[in-house]
């Protein structure tokens, strides 16, 4: 496949995909509320399509994840075959990563929280949730570090005291 029409069936993808996810949300805020949520004799109101939309946000992530898995794996083969010490790099990141998510995991807490008057002992999504919160402030801590140490150049002065 040419590079120009990958460009184009990328393109148009990304078109289609905003267009049936501004449609989802359109009808997730404009179409209307149903009041059949009772809790503690207390009625609540919740969006009629919020399924619609929690189903089209995981789809959306699992063939994200597909599509990321799959490229990643393709473009670790292909380093294989032209520069092994590039693809040993890569293998220290994805150790990295993982070493992370392990240490998220023994950070987090399993601990009950109060949800509308009602304590949430799930500990499999109580636990999920804390790791995802932690690798989020990891991850985002490691973005503004590195946005600033961009920004300011420290290692475009590093690489001309080297040349």
């Amino acid at each position: 496949m040419k590079a120009g029409s990958a460009k184009t069936i990328a393109h148009w993808l990304f078109v289609v995909l905003m267009v049936v996810s501004a449609a989802i949300l359109a009808t997730f805020y404009l179409v209307g509320f149903d009041n059949s949520t009772m809790i503690a004799g207390q009625s609540y109101t919740n969006p009629e399509h919020t399924d619609l939309l929690m189903y089209w946000m995981y789809a959306l992530l699992g063939v994200s994840i597909v599509c990321v898995l799959l490229s990643t794996i393709r473009q670790f083969i292909s380093m294989c075959i032209s520069e092994p010490k590039s693809a040993v790099k890569g293998v220290i990141y994805l150790v990295l990563l993982i070493a992370l998510f392990v240490g998220a995991y023994a950070l987090s807490d399993d601990a009950p929280v109060m949800n509308n008057g009602k304590a949430f002992t799930d500990s499999t999504i109580l636990k999920f949730t804390d790791v995802c919160i932690y690798v989020q402030y990891v991850l985002l801590t490691v973005t503004a570090v590195c946005t600033v140490i961009a920004l300011t150049g420290v290692f475009k002065a590093a690489n001309k005291i080297k040349a």
